[in-house]
Parts: C-alpha cells; structure tokens; sequence
C-alpha cells in the first residue's frame, strides 16, 4: 500500500488522481491532502478519503477547517501561507502527488525531495523556476521525480533502459489548441470563452489558455531540458492533431520511440503513481485498430510568440526561465480578468524578459526573489496594456 500525498486535490489533476485511486485502493492510500482556497472541494475529499493530515493555504476558513479536522478525526491540520510545505517537511508518506498550480508547488517539493521521498511532478512551473536545484536535491537525497504530464511521461517511458548519451533528440508533440492555423493579427480579438475551448483536453483555467498560447509546449521544453539532462536543441516541438502519440524520442542511429495511447490524463497519473512497476487496469482503453491516421506538422516560426520566448529564457539562463513563467501567471490571469487581450500575453511576457537582468540560479531564495520581481514587472506591463488609448488632439 503507497501513501500518497496529494497536493491540489481539488483541480483538475487532483480529481483525475482520486479517481485512479478509487479505482485501485487495494494499491494506494490517500494520506494528506491539500489545496490553495477551495474549502469546500477540500473538505468533500477528506470527508470521503478519511486522509491524516489536511492543508489549506488561504486563512479565511482556517476555523472551518479546523473545527472539520477535529471532528473527523484528521490528526494534523496546516493552515495558512506555506501550509503545503509544512505538510511535505512533516507528513508521513511515500509519494508526493505534485498537482498545485503555478509557483506555489516549488517548496513542497524541494520539501520532499530533501527528506529522500519521491515526488509525482505535474506541476511545470517547479523545474522551470528551479529545475537545477530540483534534480540535484533528488539524486543527492535518492529520490526520483516522476513526470505527470503526459508528454514528459511519454518521454520518461520511452528512455527506460537507454542511455542519454545516444539520444538525438526529444520531440514534444502538441494538438496546437484551439487556434492553430491562425495568424497572431488574427487572434487580438479572442474571448476568454474562445480560448478556454480546447478542442482535446479538459483542463484548469490557467493551462488552457497556456495551451491555447502555445506558452505551456515553451514550459515543457524548459521542463525537458531540467529532467532529462538534454540540451535545449535537442528539443523539438511537432504538432499533432489527433493526441494519441504524447511524445517521441529518436535516438543517434535513427530509430524513434514514441509513446501512444487515448489523450486521459489517468494514464500518464496511474504510471507516476505506480512507478516503477506497471498494475494492471482497465481505466484507459486505446484500440490501436480505431486510431485512425496520425498525422505530424512542423509548428510555423513566429506563429506562437509564447514557444519563442520559452526559447529564449532557456538561452539566457540564470533566472530567466522563472521570471517568465511567474510573468506569465500575471498575464494569463489578467486576460481571464478580461483586463488585457489575449495577444497582449505574449507582450506582457516579453517585456519582462527583455528588461531581465543576468541572474545566476543560486539557491532557493534566488528563485523566490526572482518569481516576486518578475510578478511586479508582469503587473506594471499588464497595467500598461489595460490603459485606454489616449485622445490624439488634432
């Protein structure tokens, strides 16, 4: 029986994780969970979970919360700013399910890492930010940090058994989101509700519309480079409608694998939960016979300013690849405020990352000052953009 932490239980990844262990409690036991502000969706999973520990980040309904955790026999209870990362330095268990969104997720899993214990890893902004730091805590501490995300996942299964050095390249595939094909001069009018459609993927506000900004494939590459030890030209992004084939790897002498199957997160989350054996289920059923044609295309140059600019923080280094991932976060959130236009993302991002100084990647603290900075510049720029244009006197 593994005991699973699971933190952002209430999202998206967090309930496709409670339902693969519904599916298998005689394999996995919930032992903590936590969440960021949804009281209610946190305290439905306890009541039905019965884990031993619960966090919660927001302090508005921390007596709430407390009075539920006694009552219910929850034998330890964090509350308030840093309330995840308490409960990974503290909680017993052996596997962290990484699924919170954004930067929050960093210190809970450096957390966990430090103390020897394995982290499920589906949140993309913890190797973006800190990827350096995160490997080297984990292979220092013996621990191992397993991909959720099913490209990354896809990646990991197809490098079992191999060795790096005779790996090419890793190609990331992506299904373009809802407006592949489009011209950036297309796309200034786009709703929040157009861009929230994404047309195989049901997912969290936040990386939908990463999705649909391509900005999500920027952080994956980053994300791939961290975790697999690769070069950032050995990187490569293809676009794939159809989201069976979740990504590639080809090796020096010319053979690619590539790991398919049905676009259901639960897989990719079964196999980072059950790692490194594989359990037998039934919650993902691909018939190879019905896949239908697979089809690949190169993405356009200049045709997704987001994927470049993920290039170009990679280049630079230092703390340039935090700095965008927290000016995106700004910016994603503004536009679903309905405060900037959608193209007005890519802007926000980029006049962060152009004014960004040269910053080595030293320690943590380095990272969370670098995320802070970064989020001001975001605002400033996204105030900047929200500005209605001033009267031109004739």
């Amino acid at each position: 029986m593994k005991r699973i932490l699971l933190q952002g239980a209430t999202g998206s990844i967090g309930s496709s994780t409670l339902s693969v262990i519904r599916r298998h409690r005689d394999s996995f036991q919930v032992s903590g969970i936590a969440a960021r502000a949804n009281v209610d969706g946190l305290l439905e999973v306890a009541t039905e979970f019965r884990p031993d520990s619960i966090a919660l980040e927001e302090t508005k309904n921390a007596a709430r919360v407390a009075e539920f955790a006694k009552s219910h026999g929850i034998r330890r209870t964090y509350l308030g700013n840093g309330a995840a990362a308490q409960q990974a330095m503290e909680d017993e268990y052996d596997l962290l399910v990484n699924a919170q969104m954004g930067g929050a997720g960093l210190e809970p899993t450096m957390a966990a890492l430090l103390r020897g214990i394995s982290v499920a890893l589906a949140n993309k902004e913890t190797l973006v930010a800190a990827g350096p730091l995160v490997m080297k805590a984990a292979a220092k501490h013996g621990a191992i940090v397993i991909p959720i995300d099913s490209e990354h996942s896809a990646i990991f299964q197809c490098l079992a058994g191999e060795s790096l050095v005779e790996v090419r390249r890793i190609w990331l595939t992506t299904s373009g989101g809802p407006f592949w094909g489009k011209l950036q001069r297309e796309l200034s009018g786009v709703t929040v509700e157009q861009a929230l459609a994404h047309p195989t993927w049901q997912m969290g506000a936040k990386i939908t519309i990463d999705s649909a900004t391509l900005f999500n494939k920027g952080l994956e590459v980053i994300e791939a480079t961290r975790m697999f030890h690769v070069a950032a030209d050995q990187i490569g992004v293809v676009a794939h409608r159809q989201s069976i084939v979740h990504s590639m790897v080809e090796f020096t002498d010319g053979s690619v694998k590539a790991q398919l199957s049905l676009p259901d997160m639960k897989l990719p989350i079964l196999y980072a939960l059950s790692y490194p054996a594989r359990i037998p289920s039934d919650i993902v059923k691909t018939n190879v016979t019905s896949l239908g044609t697979l089809t690949f295309e190169p993405v356009p140059d200049s045709a997704f300013p987001c994927l470049d600019l993920a290039y170009t923080a990679l280049n630079q280094g230092g703390t340039a690849p935090a700095a965008i991932s927290a000016a995106d976060e700004v910016a994603v959130q503004a536009f679903l405020n309905r405060r900037i236009k959608f193209t007005d993302i890519s802007a926000v991002i980029n006049d962060v990352l152009k004014n960004w100084p040269d910053e080595a990647l030293k320690d943590l603290s380095t990272v969370m000052r670098a995320d802070a900075r970064a989020r001001q510049m975001a605002e400033e720029a996204v105030h900047e953009y929200e500005r209605p244009a001033k009267a031109v006197i004739c």
